[in-house]
């Protein structure tokens, strides 16, 4: 294939993903008007633009640097609080405190690195899942700030250029503007020398400090980005909810996404937005049987890395690049 012929396939490729893009924007934004009586459809997909959001995060800490963190959760919790803080006893706007939530967030979750990023593997899960362990029981001790075991009440919704939100389709729009931001900023951060450095640092941190990169600063920055989005959609959930505790923030959140992130797989992006609409829908289902859901997550997580390691997003990456070649040689079969 010639050089040129190549750059028009892939030119042809970028437009399709353009082409899809828009499409789907443009579904999701029409679902409030079609399905406008149905609270509870509305609800599902707040809770899957949420599911996003966090994931995201995880992607790009443990999906794209390979650094695996049991904080993501905890760090959620802390954007959540800060907002409720910030909103309900200093009366600040919900969009200031969104914006303040997710840069502290990200600032604890480089805090955390410094230490977690000197360890690997089993090591820096267990620096993260003591630092997520400690959040949680501050949770439960600072009354004054997170009122305790008792939960966070009375959180304001949120009122952004003087429109108060009541209505669900008021929450849809904003979590779906949350998602699509976290979606975008992974994209490009995926496709950037930031992200590349990150997969080359999860597949072999020596080789790239062998050619002079610092490793330690950019798996920091890995955690900052990620914390962020968690940051993020813990204010949004606590805005949503108005009402907190430290139950919403434990380990079995993080059990979930880690089971979301194996099953969309490590790298995949499209591949974790599938498995959070998957696992959301699910779990809606099979909340009644608590806690043998997470028994059940962790026979997926099982099967998954034995039968499928790429995860789903893998099967969608091959499934691409064939019907990519398939292009680029005229509809005959990929060689």
């Amino acid at each position: 294939m010639t050089v040129a012929a190549a750059g028009a396939v892939a030119a042809r490729n970028l437009r399709t993903l353009i082409v899809a893009h828009v499409v789907a924007v443009a579904l999701l934004l029409a679902v409030p008007f079609v399905f406008g009586e149905h609270v509870f459809v509305l609800g599902l997909f707040v809770k899957i633009f949420l599911g996003v959001t966090v994931l995201m995060g995880f992607l790009v800490i443990l999906g794209f640097s390979k650094q695996f963190s049991l904080a993501q959760v905890a760090i959620y919790g802390i954007g959540a609080y800060l907002a409720a803080n910030l909103t309900a006893k200093l009366g600040i706007g919900f969009l200031p405190a969104l914006l303040a939530s997710g840069l502290v967030a990200g600032l604890v979750g480089a805090l955390v690195a410094i230490p977690g990023a000197k360890f690997v593997g089993p090591w820096l899960a267990l620096v993260t899942f003591a630092f997520a362990e400690i959040v949680r029981i501050l949770m439960s001790r600072l009354k004054p700030l997170t009122g305790g075991t008792a939960g966070f009440r009375n959180i304001p919704r949120p009122e952004i250029f003087g429109y108060q939100f009541k209505a669900e389709a008021d929450y849809y729009f904003l979590f779906l503007a949350i998602a699509l931001l976290a979606y975008l900023l992974t994209l490009r951060f995926r496709h950037s020398p930031y992200g590349r450095i990150a997969l080359a640092i999860g597949d072999n941190p020596d080789i790239v400090a062998s050619l002079g990169i610092n490793v330690f600063r950019h798996r920091i920055f890995a955690f900052f980005v990620g914390s962020m989005f968690a940051g993020f959609a813990g204010a949004g959930f606590a805005s949503y909810a108005t009402y907190i505790s430290p139950e919403s923030f434990g380990l079995a959140h993080t059990i979930q996404y880690l089971t979301m992130l194996v099953v969309g797989g490590l790298e995949s992006i499209p591949g974790a937005i599938l498995a959070v609409v998957f696992f959301t829908l699910s779990h809606n289902q099979l909340m009644a049987w608590h806690p043998w859901d997470l028994i059940l997550d962790g026979v997926i997580i099982l099967l998954f890395m034995n039968l499928m390691p790429r995860g789903v997003g893998g099967a969608l990456s091959d499934l691409w690049r064939r019907w990519t070649q398939r292009r680029s040689s005229g509809g005959g079969a990929a060689p």
